[in-house]
């Protein structure tokens, strides 16, 4: 009996992260996942991870919660959207967002510690236009600046939580234009009634998940 109960004890650390695979196009509490590779339809994030989430064109990701950011273990490590996909980020815990192509992304709330963007945009009178990272906030946000430089953005969600965002210099670095050329900052109340209903649609999606 004493060599069966660090057995099952074993197996009820080990059980803890569950490899379910994310065919069912959900991946949920006590899920995680080391690589996703997502082509088509609606990939859904609520309670659970990943090391890396590749979104493909033209198929869509929903994170909407994620357990707690652990490398390995929690939170998602890498969102990276190619083609004409896309994005909504409710919550969650995630280190960092990659843009590329025509992809687009809407932020409304959670962490994200970096975004990077392989894009170029388009400019009339010396201001970016046709932005695809779009960042629904309270009023009251500032960039953030290195050397006289936008490195980042700070602020508040509609629901009042903080968020710091660092800006890369990955794009750049092979000729795109800078990550803050591609942000489109959408405070209040515009925002607001594109967050509520947001929210509406996502419980909405809940009820008949």
């Amino acid at each position: 009996m004493k060599k069966i109960i660090p057995f099952l004890f074993l197996i009820s650390c080990c059980s803890i992260i569950i490899y379910a695979g994310y065919e069912d196009g959900l991946i949920g509490p006590g899920e995680y996942e080391y690589e996703v590779e997502w082509g088509s339809g609606l990939l859904v994030v609520d309670g659970g991870g990943a090391d890396l989430i590749m979104i493909l064109s033209p198929a869509r990701l929903e994170v909407r919660s994620t357990s707690p950011l652990v490398p390995g273990y929690g939170g998602i490590l890498d969102i990276v959207l190619y083609g004409n996909s896309h994005m909504d980020y409710f919550g969650g815990q995630t280190d960092e967002l990659t843009v590329r192509g025509n992809a687009s992304a809407n932020l409304f709330g959670g962490r994200i510690d970096y975004i990077s963007s392989f894009r170029n945009v388009q400019w009339v009178y010396g201001q970016p236009v046709d932005q695809k990272i779009n960042i629904y906030c309270k009023p009251g946000w500032a960039w953030k600046y290195e050397n006289n430089v936008i490195r980042g953005i700070t602020g508040r969600w509609l629901d009042n939580t903080e968020f710091n965002i660092r800006f890369t210099t990955n794009g750049e670095y092979f000729g795109y234009d800078p990550v803050w050329a591609n942000v489109r900052v959408i405070p209040e109340p515009a925002g607001f009634l594109l967050f509520g209903l947001g929210g509406l649609l996502l419980s909405r999606r809940r009820t008949y998940v």
